[in-house]
């Protein structure tokens, strides 16, 4: 049974776009995509990143029992999904959004429907983020499974 907090680099990774840049101050970056884990004991990532893959959201799933871990900002667990385990091949809606203020990014991500807090981040100048998903690297062949994909980008005022 996996109990360390993974880390990115433990994963292997599929991207699936960018955004343009996002420069305005006030914007909404919004990530949706059902993934399908092909096993419940392996973990598997969604996330979208800036191009130092330093800033932004990364997060891991560990369909077995339900845990939801920060990949890029340290705070390591951020929650349980409560029906767990996942079923293999069962789609996994996940929707990550970033709501930029000037310099600084709030984050919004929700699995199965249930919210979980997440660090915001700072960031200057313009931003192109990459969208990305990805399991846990045990078989490089193997894929992970995905669908619904969309990536918007929203460059008007967002209400607080």
């Amino acid at each position: 049974m996996n109990v360390a907090i993974p880390e990115l680099n433990q994963f292997s990774l599929e991207e699936l776009g960018q955004t343009p840049a996002v420069d305005k101050p006030n914007a909404e970056v919004r990530f949706k995509v059902d993934i399908e884990p092909n096993r419940v004991t392996r973990r598997v990532v969604v996330g979208i990143l800036d191009e130092s893959r330093k800033r932004g959201i990364a997060v891991a799933i560990y369909p077995v029992t339900g845990e939801v871990c920060d990949l890029c900002n340290g705070a390591g667990v951020i929650g349980y999904l409560a029906n767990t385990p996942l079923a293999p091949g069962a789609p996994v809606a996940c929707d990550l959004t970033l709501y930029r203020f000037g310099r600084n990014f709030v984050c919004s991500v929700r699995v199965q429907g249930e919210i979980f807090l997440y660090p915001a981040f700072s960031l200057g100048g313009t931003a192109r983020l990459t969208a990305f998903v990805g399991q846990e690297a045990a078989d490089a062949s193997e894929k992970l499974g995905w669908s619904a994909l969309r990536l918007n980008v929203i460059e008007q005022p967002v209400a607080a």
